[in-house]
Order: structure tokens, then C-alpha cells, then sequence
């Protein structure tokens, strides 16, 4: 009687250390939502602003405007062509001493001076004349064709680099909330643990009872560090998409929980033509395709005769036009057309023509492919956006069923009608409800980037 009377006084005096009312389930929300907000930085990094940053700091773009460079060089070099060859000679040659040519003539002679001393200055200059009309123009088409091909590429590069900066930047998000949400979770698994501890210290609860909440804290740590070291990876491609430095903060600064506008999805024919009117990839295999037929009407020049016009000025000392040679400057002049035509060059045209057809084939080939992929990538796309709009909807229903089941337990714990076990698991699936909550946000975000890429929609980002 003595012993079963002061096990009743201890379990009494111990009731108040375990058995102290747990939190209302409402304040858990408003603490969640708190660390929500304190999550989302007024003024942080938005995917608009990582993917601005990433088409500066890609080396993908800075590749394609060198290429702007060379394209530009080049067609500097096809306007160049067109001046006239202009052309210039200044030497001096010292000649051998050879007897001088003497001539006999009616019982005297004349002698004709070997001169060792040689000066010679000579301008030239040549006018292709049927290249103005046959070469040039399609030289420097296709030079102007090139250079736009290659703006269009940086564009394209700085699109694409946007993309992937928007897509790095929510799966970034991702993780960070991910993270917030299980270090949530492992507060609260460790604060029903300490409620347990004390309980089996007082044997209320079973030992195997406690085990159970000790391997779920153990779980909870697991998942912290591993959402941890996935958010640090995150990270790491994130800044280096959008050329961050280590010294400098990342904050999120697009608070995911605002709704969106949805656009309405129409026919997929028209949205592929829209697509191919706007996708700058196909706009640069268009000018790639258009660029190789300047070029075979280029190398059509060299299957005809070519037209040229000449002239030279010879000041020289001794003049070889003049006879006899004397030992003083004399200038001569000669000028003309010529008509020249090589059986090597029409050959070499004729096979260069049949590789710039190929080449363009290759490049129709690419454009019906690329053209083919995005249709795919707009159906996805949509499929992908529609999911997710679901998706919102029942992983809302979800939570709030979480939701109602973590507040029932925490009153039938309070009520000794449930056990600390089963509170944890409710609190599991709240935060698995939480995580597919948030995550299907994120979810219909990366569906709209890669739609509006897929319609050409984002070719406004490009500078």
C-alpha cells in the first residue's frame, strides 16, 4: 500500500514536466508561415534577375560575340575585295660587269654602254571588272548574312543562358524550402522527444515507444543534412550560372506563394507556328540556310571568264623600253583589259558548290529536327503546366488534411487518447504535405519557363 501510494505521489509531481499542454496547432502555422516570410527577402534574387545576370556572365554568350567579331571582320574583308588591287615596286640591283656591245657601222662604231647600277619604280593597279557585277555583291550578302546569323546566335545564347538560370534559380528555392521545412520537422520531433524521455523516465510509455521517436529524430537529422548538402549544391550552379561570387549573399527574392497567370493553351499547330516565327534557333538556321546560297551563287563567279582592267607606271633607271639604254630616270605607262579563264578554278568551283550544297541540306535536315523537338517540347510544356495546376489543387487538399490530423493528435496527446508516436507521424506527413505543397509552386513555375521557351516567348529577355 505504502509503494503504490508514493508511485502515485511521484507520477503526480512529474505530470506537470510531461504532460504539459502542446502547442495549439495554429500557432505551429503562423510559426511556419513566419520562417516563410522571413524566408522570401524583399530585394533578394529573382529569376528574372538571375537569368538577366546569367546572359551577362555566360561564357557561351561571350563565345557567340566573338563570333560577332569575326563576322564582322569578315564582311570587312568581302567590302575590301572591292577596291581596286593597288600595287607598288622599289628596288635597286647591282649588275655584273659585262664589255660593252659595240656596233660598227660605215667605217665608225657605236658603243652601247652594260650599265651595273639598276633602279626601278613601278605602281600598279588592277580593276576585276566582272566581279563587280558577279562576285562582290553575293560576297558581301553572304558576309552580311553572316554577321546576322551570328547576332542572332548571342541572342539565342543569351535566351538560352536565361533559361537555364530561371531553372537553376527554383530548383534552388526548392531546396531552400526543403531545408527550412525538415529543420522544422526536427524541432519538433526533438521537442516530443524530450516529452517522451521524461515519460519513460517515469515509465509511462514503453521503451520500445521511445526507440520509435529516437529513430525518428535520427531520420530527421539524416534529412536535414542531406537537403542541406543538395541546397549548397544548388547554390553552387546557381552562382556560377549568374557569375556570383562566394563573398556575395544569395537571398530569395520571388516569394513563390503568389499565384500566377496561367496562359490559355491553344491549338498545337498554331502554337508550333507561332514557335518557329519566334524560336531564334530556327531563325539562325534560317539565315545558315540562306547564308549557304549566297555562298553557291558566290562560287558560281568562277565558272565564267573574268573580266579585268590594268595599268602600270614604270620610272626607272635605266628604262628597259628605252633604247638605247641610258644612264637616267624614264618613265613609261602601259594600260589594257585581259580576259582570263582557268580549267582548275571552274573545277575546284564546281566541287566547292556541291560541299555548300551538302552543308545546306545538313542545315534543312537540323531546322526540320529542330522543328520536330519543339513540337514535343511545347506539348510537354503544357503537359507540364496542366500537371502542375492540378497538382496544386490536391497537394492543397492534402495539406490541409495534414494540417487538421496534426491538430487532432496534438488535442488526443494533450487528452493521454494518442501517444507521442503517433504525433510524430502526423507531424511526417504534414511535412511531406508542406513539401509537396510548396514544391508543386515551384513545380508550375519551371513548367512556365520552359514553355515560354518553347514558344519563344522569353526571346524578349535578350538584350
Amino acid at each position: 500500500m505504502t509503494g503504490r501510494l508514493t508511485l502515485a505521489l511521484v507520477l503526480l509531481a512529474a505530470a506537470p514536466a510531461f504532460a504539459q499542454p502542446a502547442p495549439k496547432s495554429a500557432d505551429d502555422m503562423a510559426a511556419f508561415e513566419k520562417d516563410l516570410d522571413a524566408l522570401f527577402t524583399k530585394g533578394g534574387l529573382t529569376a528574372d534577375g538571375a537569368a538577366a545576370r546569367a546572359a551577362k556572365a555566360s561564357p557561351a554568350v561571350r563565345r557567340k560575340a566573338a563570333e560577332i567579331d569575326a563576322a564582322l571582320a569578315q564582311l570587312e574583308t568581302a567590302k575590301l575585295a572591292q577596291v581596286p588591287q593597288l600595287g607598288g615596286k622599289a628596288s635597286y640591283t647591282r649588275l655584273s660587269f659585262v664589255q660593252p656591245f659595240v656596233i660598227p657601222f660605215m667605217g665608225q662604231s657605236f658603243t652601247i654602254p652594260s650599265l651595273q647600277n639598276q633602279y626601278v619604280l613601278q605602281g600598279q593597279v588592277a580593276v576585276p571588272l566582272s566581279d563587280y557585277v558577279v562576285r562582290f555583291p553575293k560576297l558581301v550578302d553572304t558576309a552580311k548574312l553572316g554577321e546576322e546569323a551570328a547576332r542572332v546566335g548571342e541572342k539565342s545564347a543569351e535566351v538560352g543562358a536565361g533559361e537555364d538560370a530561371r531553372l537553376a534559380y527554383y530548383e534552388w528555392v526548392r531546396t531552400k524550402l526543403q531545408v527550412l521545412i525538415a529543420r522544422r520537422q526536427l524541432a519538433q520531433v526533438q521537442a516530443t522527444l524530450q516529452q517522451e524521455q521524461a515519460l519513460a523516465d517515469v515509465q509511462r510509455i514503453s521503451r520500445a515507444d521511445l526507440l520509435r521517436v529516437q529513430s525518428q529524430e535520427a531520420e530527421a537529422e539524416q534529412t536535414v543534412d542531406q537537403l542541406q548538402n543538395l541546397s549548397q549544391l544548388r547554390e553552387e550552379q546557381l552562382r556560377l550560372l549568374i557569375g556570383a561570387s562566394e563573398a556575395e549573399p544569395l537571398a530569395v527574392g520571388e516569394d513563390i506563394r503568389t499565384d500566377l497567370a496561367t496562359p490559355q493553351q491553344g491549338n498545337l499547330d498554331d502554337l508550333l507556328k507561332q514557335a518557329t516565327s519566334k524560336r531564334l534557333e530556327i531563325k539562325g538556321l534560317d539565315l545558315g540556310i540562306e547564308a549557304k546560297e549566297a555562298q553557291q551563287k558566290t562560287e558560281e563567279a568562277n565558272l565564267y571568264p573574268r573580266l579585268s582592267a590594268f595599268a602600270s607606271a614604270d620610272y626607272d633607271r635605266p628604262n628597259q623600253r628605252v633604247f638605247p639604254q641610258k644612264d637616267e630616270f624614264r618613265f613609261t605607262w602601259a594600260a589594257g583589259v585581259q580576259l582570263t579563264w582557268q580549267i582548275n578554278d571552274y573545277l575546284i568551283s564546281r566541287a566547292t558548290q556541291k560541299r555548300i550544297h551538302a552543308e545546306r541540306g545538313e542545315l534543312i535536315a537540323d531546322r526540320e529536327n529542330l522543328v520536330r523537338g519543339t513540337r514535343i517540347e511545347i506539348l510537354a510544356a503544357g503537359q507540364a503546366v496542366q500537371i502542375a495546376l492540378h497538382s496544386l489543387q490536391t497537394t492543397q487538399k492534402g495539406l490541409t488534411a495534414a494540417e487538421e490530423g496534426y491538430r487532432v493528435r496534438r488535442e488526443l496527446l494533450n487528452a493521454e487518447r494518442a501517444t507521442a508516436v503517433e504525433l510524430v507521424d502526423a507531424q511526417t506527413d504534414l511535412t511531406r504535405a508542406r513539401i509537396a505543397a510548396l514544391n508543386a509552386r515551384v513545380d508550375l513555375r519551371v513548367a512556365l519557363t520552359q514553355l515560354a521557351h518553347a514558344l519563344g516567348d522569353d526571346t524578349a529577355t535578350a538584350k
